[in-house]
C-alpha cells in the first residue's frame, strides 16, 4: 500500500506540470430555440389530416420497406452498440487466459546443464481483472458522446421518414391533380372537336368562313398536345412513387384519381416550433456529442490510472501445475501520465474544439433556413388562399355565362355554338384551379416538413 500511495503522490507532483491546455477553447454558441409550444403541438402522422386512406396505405408501406428507412435503422442498431461497447469501459474488466508450451531450452544460454539442453513443458492458468478509475471521466464522456450520437441517429431516422413521407405525398398530389386535369382536357377536346364540326357544318352552308375553323383546328391541335404531355406526367408520376416505395412500376399503376381537401393550418405558427424538427433536435445531439468529445479529449492531460490483478497457477511441468506452491498473484496500479507528446493532445484538443464549432454553426445556419422555411410556407398559404378565392370569382362568372347561353340555346333563342364557346373557358379555368389546389397541397407539404410534423392547436 506504500508503494501504491507513492505512485500517487508521485503523479500528483507531475499533474500540474502535464496538464496545459490553457488557451484551448470553443468560438461559437447555438442560437436558443425552444424544443415545444404551449398553445401547440405536432403530429408525427400528419399524412392522416388529409383524410385519404390510399395515401395513408402508400406513406405506411414506404415507412415499412423503404431501404432508406432500412438504411437508418441500421445505423440506429450501429450507434446503440457503440454505446454499449463505450459504456463497458466503465467496468471492470475480467478474464480468463491458459497457455501450455513445450519448449527447448539453450545448452549455451542462462540456463547451465542439466536444465541447459533439455526440453521442458510450462503450463500456465491465470483469472485476471484490470479496471480503469477512470478518475477524470474520460470513460464517461466518451459513454456520453455515443449516447448522444445515438440519440441523433434516431432524430435522423425520423427525419428520413419525415423527407420520404413528403416526398410521396408531394408525388401523389401532383399525380392527382394531373389526373384530375387529363379528366378536364378530355372534355375541352371532346367540346373543342364538336365546336369544330358544328363550324365546318355552318361554313359549308355559308354562315361562317373558314378562318374560323383554321383557328379551332389550331385549338384542337394544342389540347391533344397538352393532353399527351399530361398524360406523360401520369406515368412519370406513378413510376415516381413506385420508385420511392422501392416497389415495381405495377405499384404505381394502381394508384386510382381522388379529390382530397386541404388540411386546416393555423393561421399563426410560433417560430419555436421548429424546435420539434427531428433533423434540429439531432443536430442538438450532435452538438452535445461534440462537447463530451472536448471532455473526452481533456482527460487525456491528466495520468490514467489502472488497477490490474491476477491470480493462477504456473508450473514446469503439466502435472505439477495444480499442485501446491504453483500458485502466483499480482496486484498493482498502472499510471500513464502524459509528460511530452510533441503537442498531439493540445492538438486533439483543438480539433474537438473545432469540431463543437463546426457543429454548432451547423445547427446555427439549421435553424435560420427552417425559420425562413416556416415563413416562406405561410407566406405561399395566404398567397395561394387568396389567388384561389380569386379564381374561384373566375369560374362563378364563367359558370353564369355558360348557364345563361345553355338556356338560350334550350329556348330556341341561340344556337350549340354559343354553348360550346361559352363551356370551353369553363373548363380550360378548372384546369387552373386544379393547379392552385395542388401548390396549396404542396406549400401545405413543405409547411409539414419545414416544422417537422402538422401544426395543430392543443385545446384549450
Amino acid at each position: 500500500m506504500r508503494r501504491i500511495g507513492g505512485m500517487l503522490l508521485f503523479a500528483s507532483a507531475l499533474l500540474g506540470g502535464c496538464a496545459d491546455f490553457s488557451g484551448i477553447h470553443t468560438e461559437s454558441r447555438p442560437v436558443v430555440v425552444k424544443k415545444s409550444s404551449p398553445k401547440f403541438n405536432l403530429q408525427a402522422k400528419w399524412w392522416t389530416l388529409f383524410g385519404d386512406d390510399q395515401l395513408d396505405a402508400l406513406i405506411q408501406e414506404a415507412l415499412a420497406d423503404s431501404p432508406d428507412i432500412k438504411i437508418a435503422q441500421a445505423r440506429i442498431r450501429l450507434a446503440r452498440s457503440l454505446t454499449a461497447l463505450s459504456g463497458a469501459n466503465l467496468y471492470p474488466q475480467l478474464y480468463g487466459d491458459a497457455s501450455a508450451v513445450r519448449e527447448r531450452i539453450s545448452a549455451t544460454g542462462y540456463f547451465p546443464p542439466p536444465l541447459g539442453g533439455s526440453t521442458l513443458n510450462f503450463g500456465q492458468l491465470t483469472l485476471g481483472l484490470d479496471y480503469d478509475l477512470d478518475w477524470w471521466g474520460r470513460n464517461r464522456a466518451a459513454l456520453n458522446a455515443a449516447l448522444s450520437e445515438a440519440g441523433a441517429e434516431e432524430a435522423e431516422a425520423r427525419e428520413t421518414g419525415l423527407i420520404l413521407g413528403t416526398a410521396i405525398a408531394q408525388s401523389y398530389f401532383r399525380l392527382q391533380a394531373d389526373l384530375a386535369k387529363l379528366e378536364i382536357s378530355g372534355h375541352i377536346l371532346k367540346r373543342q372537336e364538336a365546336l369544330l364540326d358544328l363550324l365546318k357544318f355552318r361554313a359549308q352552308n355559308g354562315i361562317d368562313s373558314d378562318l374560323r375553323i383554321h383557328e379551332e383546328e389550331s385549338q384542337v391541335a394544342g389540347t391533344r398536345l397538352a393532353i399527351s404531355g399530361i398524360e406523360e406526367a401520369v406515368k412519370l408520376g406513378r413510376s415516381r412513387i413506385a420508385a420511392l416505395l422501392g416497389k415495381p412500376l405495377a405499384r404505381g399503376k394502381a394508384i386510382k384519381a381522388r379529390i382530397d381537401s386541404p388540411p386546416n393550418m393555423p393561421e399563426t405558427i410560433p417560430a419555436d416550433l421548429i424546435g420539434m424538427r427531428p433533423d434540429i433536435i439531432a443536430q442538438q445531439s450532435r452538438i452535445e456529442a461534440a462537447s463530451s468529445r472536448i471532455k473526452e479529449a481533456r482527460a487525456e492531460f491528466y495520468p490514467n490510472i489502472d488497477l490490474s490483478a491476477y491470480v493462477g497457477v504456473q508450473s514446469i511441468g503439466f502435472g505439477s501445475l495444480l499442485e501446491r506452491g504453483s500458485e502466483i498473484t499480482s496486484f498493482g496500479p498502472a499510471i500513464h501520465l502524459p509528460i511530452f507528446g510533441g503537442g498531439r493532445l493540445r492538438a486533439n484538443l483543438g480539433a474537438k474544439n473545432a469540431e463543437y464549432d463546426i457543429a454548432v454553426e451547423n445547427y446555427n445556419k439549421m435553424v435560420i433556413h427552417a425559420m425562413q422555411d416556416v415563413h416562406d410556407a405561410a407566406t405561399s398559404l395566404k398567397s395561394i388562399a387568396n389567388q384561389i378565392g380569386e379564381q374561384n370569382e373566375v369560374l362563378k362568372g364563367l359558370q353564369k355565362a355558360h348557364a345563361i347561353a345553355l338556356d338560350r340555346y334550350r329556348g330556341g333563342l341561340t344556337d350549340e355554338l354559343s354553348v360550346l364557346e361559352a363551356e370551353t373557358p369553363l373548363l380550360s379555368q378548372k384546369n387552373v384551379k386544379t393547379d392552385l389546389d395542388e401548390r396549396r397541397m404542396e406549400t401545405i407539404l413543405e409547411m409539414i416538413k419545414s416544422l417537422g410534423g402538422a401544426p395543430s392547436s392543443n385545446p384549450g
